[in-house]
């Protein structure tokens, strides 16, 4: 939700002609750890409207339409799921790796008809243990491979 807020209030005070939300997921098992890679879409499972007949991960706006999967690099073909709590098992909406900001992040720059990009270094496998240290160990390794994804993905703008 953070990265949702903060993401619309730059937004709109820098008026950006694309935004890119970089950083790691966790691989539900298609991708490996040390892949760094640009989502097609995002989705929100955490999102349930159902009791409303709505599907699971849509999100309903203020003017009372409902959006749900974002696409992102069209380019790509891979969904990214976001929620608030790391994920632990298989996902709820078909995905390839999980995340904790993206969708936010997209939805702040769909709001804003800006295009969005979701750009993340797989650092683990949803559902298999691993210590902090392991982690941010990982990530510092990948860390340089993020700038040179991101310069790939933008020149498609």
């Amino acid at each position: 939700m953070l990265a949702a807020a903060v993401s619309a209030s730059a937004i709109a005070a820098h008026s950006p002609d694309a935004v890119v939300s970089v950083g790691s997921a966790g691989s539900f098992g298609d991708l490996a750890v040390g892949d760094c890679v640009s989502f097609g879409s995002v989705v929100m499972p955490d999102q349930d409207l159902t009791a409303f007949h709505l599907g699971r991960g849509r999100t309903l706006l203020p003017s009372r339409a409902t959006v749900g999967e974002l696409r992102l690099d069209r380019s790509s073909d891979l969904i990214l799921s976001t929620s608030s709590s790391f994920a632990s098992g298989p996902p709820v909406i078909p995905a390839h790796a999980a995340d904790m900001e993206a969708y936010g992040v997209a939805m702040a720059a769909y709001l804003a008809g800006v295009p969005c990009f979701a750009v993340k270094a797989i650092t683990d496998i949803v559902g298999n243990p691993i210590r902090l240290s392991d982690y941010g160990f990982t990530l510092r390794s990948l860390r340089s491979l993020l700038p040179e994804r991101v310069e790939e993905v933008l020149k498609q703008l």
